[in-house]
């Protein structure tokens, strides 16, 4: 069992920072198309401040997406037949996408704001596919047990 929370616990992790570096460099690709300078410093400081200032809510946010689809894939996997990897990196991904289609009904606006195209989401959920295959690798279970 502690094989599981430890690997759903950098999974987690992996998944969000995935997904705040996205978001952050996804607003800042925007605002360099509107002719806006964008020095990497820029991009490095903002990312770092992105990456403490959404933790606490999308982090939290995050976390729970993944345990929820993970769980449901750890399910499904007993009545479809997957590989393991392809099964959770699908979950996260289908997590992430669920998430940000329910803060979107939820606030009858996108609260995340690269999520506003199809390219950022598309970006978003394979921050939780990551997180995902994260989870499969940390928490395959040893060979000969």
């Amino acid at each position: 069992m502690t094989r599981y929370i430890v690997a759903f616990i950098i999974a987690a992790l992996v998944a969000f920072v995935a997904a705040s570096l996205i978001h952050t460099q996804v607003i800042l690709a925007g605002l360099s198309e509107l002719g806006a300078d964008v020095p990497l410093s820029l991009r490095m400081s903002t990312s770092l401040a992105d990456l403490l200032g959404l933790a606490p809510a999308f982090g939290a946010v995050v976390a729970i997406a993944l345990l929820l689809g993970l769980l449901i894939a750890g399910f499904a996997r007993r009545f479809i037949p997957l590989p393991r990897l392809a099964a959770f990196a699908i979950a996260g991904a289908a997590a992430m996408a669920a998430t940000l289609w329910l803060m979107h009904l939820s606030y009858a606006i996108t609260p995340i704001a690269s999520a506003r195209t199809p390219g950022g989401v598309l970006l978003l959920c394979l921050a939780g596919a990551l997180g995902g295959v994260v989870f499969a690798i940390g928490s395959k279970p040893r060979s000969g047990h």
